[in-house]
């Protein structure tokens, strides 16, 4: 804290700057750690944005997370995309991808989204994150013309390069009969290994109940699956395991863990209780 403060009363020049933005990341990490209030945020604020006027290209993009959280300024997730679009425009690649995968979710501005996308290419992008939205607005049309064979190119590229999402669209893809079904296991597993939440609840499914071919059912490795996607912040996988516990399907039947696992889904968000009743499975309390 000490550090930021006195950098900032200092003339600016980019050796302040780059120390500037440095003792900001400091900073952040001393306020996530606990060892500095919250309310020092109102500093990093100020920092990220110093440093980030003096030409310093990731400051942008962290004082864009700041806009975006409202994190030391007011939340404005408008200003906070211009702030990784200036990112871009110092040649930053991450800065280019962010304001594309938020105007594309947030803002849904396709056209953008699209040219911000292209930019951020340039930084070879090496874990298929760019490749994978773009996948997405070839095969929904948006940005640019729909192309479903382009689509399943760039995911496939994206794959290549490790990105769990891009494996689990092609697993959804090849169970459309898009690209190769003989695939679609292997596609399925590999964003699994990578903790792509809807992969790994889908294994906890296919697993259970043995219907997907190249699946056999296998309760245990089905609670395996499952607690990883609600580990991940899947609903409907905790609920699943609460139902399993009660059952005694992959585990040893225990109505308190059970509850345990009930009550997860409900903090999650999941609708527990039209699901418990389409499984039959009434709760111990």
């Amino acid at each position: 804290m000490q550090t930021v403060t006195r950098l900032l009363a200092e003339p600016r020049s980019p050796s302040r700057d780059d120390q500037l933005y440095a003792a900001a990341v400091a900073l952040f990490k001393a306020i996530e750690a606990g060892e500095e209030p919250v309310e020092s945020r109102d500093m990093l604020a100020r920092a990220l944005h110093e440093a980030a006027l003096g030409g310093h290209a990731s400051a942008w993009v962290d004082y864009g997370r700041c806009l975006w959280n409202g994190w030391g300024v007011p939340r404005d997730r408008e200003a906070a995309v211009d702030a990784y679009k200036r990112a871009a425009e110092l040649g930053l690649d991450y800065g280019a991808y962010l304001a594309a995968y938020n105007l594309y979710w947030t803002f849904q501005r396709y056209d953008d989204a699209y040219g911000y996308a292209q930019k951020a290419l340039a930084g070879g992008d090496p874990d298929g994150a760019v490749r994978y939205l773009l996948g997405l607005m070839a095969y929904n049309g948006r940005g640019r013309p729909k192309d479903v064979a382009a689509s399943l190119a760039l995911h496939l590229e994206a794959a290549k390069r490790g990105n769990a999402d891009a494996y689990f669209e092609l697993f959804v893809y090849a169970m459309q009969g898009i690209g190769d079904r003989s695939k679609a296991v292997f596609y399925l597993k590999e964003a699994g290994q990578r903790d792509q939440p809807r992969a790994c609840a889908n294994l906890g499914v296919f697993y259970a109940t043995g219907q997907l071919p190249g699946i056999t059912q296998d309760f245990n490795e089905s609670v395996h699956w499952y607690k990883r996607a609600a580990d991940l912040g899947v609903g409907r996988a905790a609920a699943a395991l609460g139902v399993m516990a009660t059952r005694g399907e992959g585990m040893e039947k225990d109505l308190d863990a059970a509850e345990s696992y009930f009550d997860r889904a409900h903090e999650l968000g999941f609708e527990l209780d039209e699901y418990l009743d389409k499984v039959g499975v009434k709760r111990s309390r």
